[in-house]
């Protein structure tokens, strides 16, 4: 997904509006290739700012993820905005601490790059099929959405517990 920046680099134009529909392109997120579902949509501006410039770009894309209570796979959307600046020139970091800055040093811009670098920050922490997941038995590992654990009633669980904190069970009572 490159985007040919020349005509902002020779001052023929201030911006680039830009329009791109991959769906060729694998997103790589540093814990391994997330599963897409859609084409990789990306819609934005590059603004020239004195040798520099300003990338305004909209990520959309549907993919697939696992159900972070009872693993089941879970179809989800994800859209998030890029605010980043294209830097040629070196720059003191602490200028730039609130917005993402990439060095680039050709007229072309990979914008696949910017978004594998944007994507963990901007992925769900974790994803759940239904607000109402049960999970899974910790025990015999069966999906409690889908069956009841058939695991047995131990009453022993008191012998476990440390003698200092039987008490705090009492309260409990």
């Amino acid at each position: 997904m490159m985007l040919n920046i020349d005509s902002l680099s020779n001052k023929s134009r201030d911006h680039i509006d830009f329009s791109i529909v991959d769906e060729n392109s694998e997103l790589d997120f540093g814990q391994g290739e997330l599963r897409l579902t859609s084409p990789i949509r990306l819609e934005g501006r590059v603004e020239r700012t004195g040798r520099n410039f300003l990338l305004k770009m909209k990520v959309s894309f549907d993919y697939i993820d696992n159900c972070a209570r009872c693993l089941v796979e879970v179809e989800s959307a994800l859209d998030y905005d890029v605010v980043a600046y294209l830097m040629r020139d070196e720059y003191d970091e602490g200028e730039y601490e609130d917005v993402d800055v990439f060095s680039i040093d050709s007229s072309e811009v990979d914008l696949l790059d910017i978004v594998n670098a944007t994507l963990t920050s901007n992925l769900p922490p974790k994803v759940i099929c239904s607000e109402d997941c049960k999970g899974i038995c910790s025990g015999c590992g069966v999906n409690l959405n889908l069956h009841e654990c058939e695991c047995p009633v131990d009453d022993t669980e008191d012998d476990d517990i440390d003698p200092r904190f039987a008490k705090l069970k009492e309260l409990l009572k």
